[in-house]
């Protein structure tokens, strides 16, 4: 990598408020987080985190995953009061699969005031399918 890019690189973490430390020491880990089903939908599974620098690879994975669309979402709350709007939006849950690449260092999304939620369908967004604390 030439100078000039690594500066543009530097520039670039400090905006988004990650030091070059922060996104090496994040590089790799990997945060698994319990999704639980709700509300009848025998949905459960995990959603895995992976760190990559300043983002994070998001996979959901459900058993009984349905073969409709399924939003999928962060959420601030908990699984039982979350804000409705939604955080960072992942990738559709679709038979139980879904990878998202967000541009989000993986200490914010698991600081402990964020769910993954994948809603029922977009029919019926306001139903829960499955729900999980993103916490280490």
């Amino acid at each position: 990598m030439n100078a000039r890019v690594a500066g543009a690189v530097l520039i670039l973490l400090g905006a988004a408020g990650v030091t070059v430390e922060a996104a090496a020491a994040e590089t790799g880990q990997i945060v698994v987080v319990r999704l639980d089903a709700l509300n009848g939908s025998g949905e459960s599974g995990t959603a895995t985190l992976k760190a990559q620098g300043a983002k994070t690879v998001v996979t959901v994975s459900l058993v009984n995953g349905s073969a409709i669309e399924q939003p999928a979402h962060f959420h601030t709350g908990t699984c039982d009061k979350y804000q409705p709007r939604p955080l960072y939006p992942l990738e559709d849950v679709v038979n139980g699969k879904s990878t998202t690449t967000l541009d989000v260092p993986i200490g914010r999304l698991t600081a402990g005031d964020l769910i993954v939620n994948v809603h029922k369908s977009y029919a019926d967004i306001a139903t829960q399918a499955a729900c999980g604390i993103a916490k280490p």
